[in-house]
């Protein structure tokens, strides 16, 4: 039996996150990008936005350390189910999602969805916002 513990962060809960990223944001997105939106995403209120989704820990900056070690999972497993799928060019390896991502995105309703769904709509209206967010938080240069 999996208990509630085993899911968080979990392959299969980031995956889910990832997915509603990609469906709400309908672009092509890097990993770290997805790292830094799916942060964006729970932590609004860090970035002027609602109330964050979790609960605000002190040291949160460190999950995204910890994302590069849990989203590439994520994407594996949500790669070979046929929801995600990438594309490398001049700007390296790019996620997006597929149909049946769309048809999953869609079908995800429970309450921490439909809050997170809200939450990447905010990104949305908000990304250029973001992006300098986290080019300062990054001290990098590129552009979204």
């Amino acid at each position: 039996m999996t208990s509630s513990k085993d899911l968080y962060n979990s392959p299969v809960e980031v995956g889910a996150r990832i997915v509603l990223l990609l469906a709400g944001l309908a672009r092509q997105l890097d990993l770290d990008e997805l790292i830094f939106f799916d942060y964006a995403s729970i932590y609004s209120s860090d970035f002027q936005g609602d109330a964050s989704l979790h609960p605000v820990l002190l040291n949160r900056l460190a999950e995204l350390v910890r994302r590069r070690e849990i989203f590439p999972d994520a994407i594996k497993l949500f790669t070979a189910k046929g929801l995600i799928t990438s594309q490398v060019d001049e700007k390296g390896v790019r996620y997006s999602i597929t149909s049946a991502g769309s048809v999953f995105a869609a079908k995800l309703s429970t309450e921490y969805h439909v809050d997170f769904r809200r939450r990447v709509s905010w990104v949305e209206a908000n990304v250029d916002f973001l992006a300098a967010q986290r080019r300062t938080i990054y001290k990098i240069d590129r552009v979204v």
